[in-house]
């Protein structure tokens, strides 16, 4: 999913006013003869989602997706969004918790999601791990003469998910080392083609291909550990 289709949906979570989320949609349409004007609607409620309690912005969850459910066209529609603006980790708006619950309401009903119930199945996989709080999960390593990252690394780690084919990954590597995160071991969990990546200050693994840990869909992101191995900060993307 590239940038733009996600900034389609949602420019930025500005500060919002969020009284009154739980009943967003109780009084809109859900009209999709003007998409713009529907994106944009959403987007409002998106910046207000995660800034509401939890339990309100869960209702207005279970709203809309009860108001959609009557067009198979505007629930695909939606959904599509709802996994946008709150699974992808470009979107400002992104919230784990938030898509966990919805991805579990849609994928429990069964109703118009179908094809791509596979999706939302590993959108929900990804979000559940390496949580801020969590002890950090490596994937299994494509190294023949080891397949695990011993953890704690007695040290704050920045770890940088790179996808070799894609040409910023240098770039994203170079500019880390010589950013905020200087103090920490920089570990590259690298997945594509070609040999890993030969750079200072960088000790690169391959990771496996068919793994749920990492979304390597959306790389390159980071995540950093602590010195204990607890995630300090979650899947991050290089581009925020």
């Amino acid at each position: 999913m590239t940038l733009a289709a996600i900034a389609a949906v949602i420019s930025g979570c500005r500060e919002a006013d969020n009284t009154g989320i739980r009943g967003y949609w109780s009084s809109r349409t859900l009209d999709l003869s003007d998409v713009a004007a529907a994106e944009e609607e959403f987007a409002e409620f998106a910046e207000q989602a995660v800034q509401a309690p939890q339990k309100e912005a869960f209702a207005a969850i279970d709203m809309l997706l009860d108001k959609v459910s009557e067009d198979e066209v505007v629930y695909l529609v939606y959904a599509d969004w709802i996994a946008r603006a709150f699974a992808t980790l470009a979107s400002p708006c992104r919230s784990c918790d938030i898509f966990v619950y919805a991805a579990d309401k849609m994928l429990s009903d069964k109703k118009y999601v179908g094809y791509y119930c596979d999706e939302y199945r590993k959108h929900r996989e990804f979000c559940l791990h390496n949580r801020v709080g969590d002890k950090a999960e490596i994937p299994l390593l494509e190294d023949g003469c080891c397949n695990s990252i011993s953890l704690p690394l007695d040290q704050r780690t920045l770890f940088l998910v790179v996808d070799q084919d894609c040409p910023s990954c240098k770039e994203s590597m170079t500019k880390f080392v010589s950013s905020k995160w200087n103090d920490a071991a920089h570990i590259a969990l690298c997945y594509g083609h070609g040999p890993l990546p030969v750079e200072p200050d960088w000790v690169c693994y391959r990771i496996i291909p068919d793994q749920n840990i990492l979304d390597t869909r959306e790389g390159p992101f980071y995540f950093v550990t602590s010195a204990d191995g607890t995630i300090e900060i979650s899947y991050t993307s290089v581009y925020e």
